[in-house]
């Protein structure tokens, strides 16, 4: 049976992957408070991508499958906000949420699990290639990038950095199979090429 929890959520814009990371300034007090009592009990907080709705202010309607963040640094920004650094962990997906009175979104979510090994190999050299271009060309990325090891880092590495709508790339989440995820990822870049 898969485990299911209640987790403090985070709708955010630029969707959360696992093993990847991202750079994020906290400034709405609903996530101030969120990330000072995940620190107190160190539990997770998920992340889940906004379908419709800002990312500030009133709660937006997202997508139903997100990850656990993980807080790997943080520091106050010169501007006086905290800035974090979170990387992606386990999948889940998100049943049911509802809105406490400050605005901030917790969810009863079912975890996916566990990625299966996907070797790196011949067949995927080329999508190797590519993500190491596009990591390449990105200052930002490369603050934090780490090559990757295996087929699932590559897969995720490349669904944060190809220029995907975003509802193609966030359904991603909802595959366990991780040779299927690259499947997919390759359909999108022969597409793209095409066009």
């Amino acid at each position: 049976m898969t485990e299911t929890t209640r987790l403090p959520l985070f709708p955010l814009t630029q969707p959360l992957f696992p093993g990847t990371t991202l750079n994020l300034q906290i400034f709405e007090q609903r996530y101030l408070r969120m990330i000072t009592e995940c620190f107190k009990k160190e539990q997770p907080f998920g992340v889940v991508p906004i379908l419709e709705g800002p990312e500030v202010g009133a709660v937006p309607r997202v997508y139903p499958w997100g990850a656990i963040a993980e807080i790997i640094d943080w520091s106050q920004l010169e501007n006086g906000l905290l800035g974090i650094v979170i990387r992606g962990g386990q999948r889940f997906q998100l049943l049911n949420s509802e809105a406490e009175q400050d605005g901030l979104v917790t969810g009863i979510v079912r975890f996916c699990p566990p990625d299966e090994p996907l070797e790196l190999d011949d067949a995927t050299a080329d999508l190797l290639d590519l993500l190491m271009a596009l990591a390449e060309g990105d200052p930002v990325v490369q603050q934090t990038f780490v090559a990757p090891q295996d087929g699932n880092a590559l897969g995720w590495q490349l669904a944060r950095l190809l220029p995907i709508e975003l509802e193609l790339r966030i359904s991603l989440l909802e595959l366990d199979d991780p040779g299927e995820r690259l499947q997919q990822i390759r359909s999108w870049l022969i597409a793209m090429s095409q066009s």
